[in-house]
């Protein structure tokens, strides 16, 4: 895409359950780059709103109403309240745009001259992504196009492959079966399973650390008693000392006749 698409060429559709159900990598996908952007707005306290999979309601140059599921979209100012669509007319367009390919809807979500590409640039949005978790419709695994003033581009990755949102500021990347999200600093943001193999790390660190403690505190009430015994044998061998140098009987050793 250079520039705007042709309004009268464009054969959208509204997004319908087949359109949205997907395998367990698709679904995956989507939940990972969802999860990860709302870290990234919570941890800075931005007023995005990430949308995963919901409605969103748009105008069409020409009139018509078109009303796609995006699998992300991104309002940078509308808030991270519960929604059931979103509504371009009021919230303004999405910043970006990402959609996961499947084998139902990857010709649908790459057209960029009929298809949903050239539909999100046509309503304002910023910049669009697409992913392919298995490698079966691009090759590289993403394609990319942002807007500024009008003119369509391809969104081109940095070298260190990193795809990084001049709208938002965050980049992403593909990873194997996954989209590797960089919050706003460029550090990585951790996935689902890697918070929950930290948690299950830190969990396994703390019961090593309450068995250390209850093995340090065994050994202290050994060496206590320990302590209190070798007191009680030299004060009896004091005694013992003390009553030879008096001139008294030397104390018998216990067990003798």
């Amino acid at each position: 895409m250079s520039a705007q698409p042709a309004i009268d060429r464009l054969w959208l559709h509204d997004d319908e359950e087949e359109d949205l159900v997907g395998s367990d990598w698709h679904q995956r996908a989507i939940v990972g780059v969802f999860d990860a952007l709302q870290d990234v707005a919570e941890d800075a306290g931005l007023t995005w709103h990430v949308g995963n999979q919901h409605t969103l309601v748009a105008r069409l140059p020409d009139g018509r109403t078109w009303r796609p599921c995006p699998d992300i979209m991104v309002h940078p100012r509308a808030g991270s309240a519960s929604r059931e669509e979103m509504v371009v007319s009021v919230d303004g367009p999405p910043a970006l745009v990402i959609e996961v390919l499947s084998p139902t809807t990857w010709r649908y979500d790459r057209d960029e001259v009929q298809g949903k590409g050239a539909g999100y640039m046509a309503i304002g949005v910023d910049e669009y992504l697409l992913f392919d978790p298995l490698g079966s419709y691009l090759d590289p695994p993403c394609r990319a196009w942002r807007q500024r003033n009008g003119i369509v581009e391809d969104w081109l990755p940095e070298p260190d492959g990193r795809y990084r949102s001049a709208s938002l500021g965050v980049a992403f990347r593909p990873e194997g079966e996954s989209l590797r999200t960089y919050g706003l600093t460029g550090e990585p943001v951790s996935t689902h399973d890697e918070r929950r193999r930290e948690i299950a790390r830190l969990r396994a660190d703390r019961e090593r650390q309450s068995q250390e403690t209850v093995q340090l505190r065994a050994d202290q009430k050994r060496q206590t008693q320990e302590i209190a015994r070798l007191r009680t044998e030299y004060e009896r061998l004091r005694r013992r000392v003390e009553g030879q140098g008096a001139g008294q009987p030397p104390e018998s050793d216990a067990g003798s006749q």
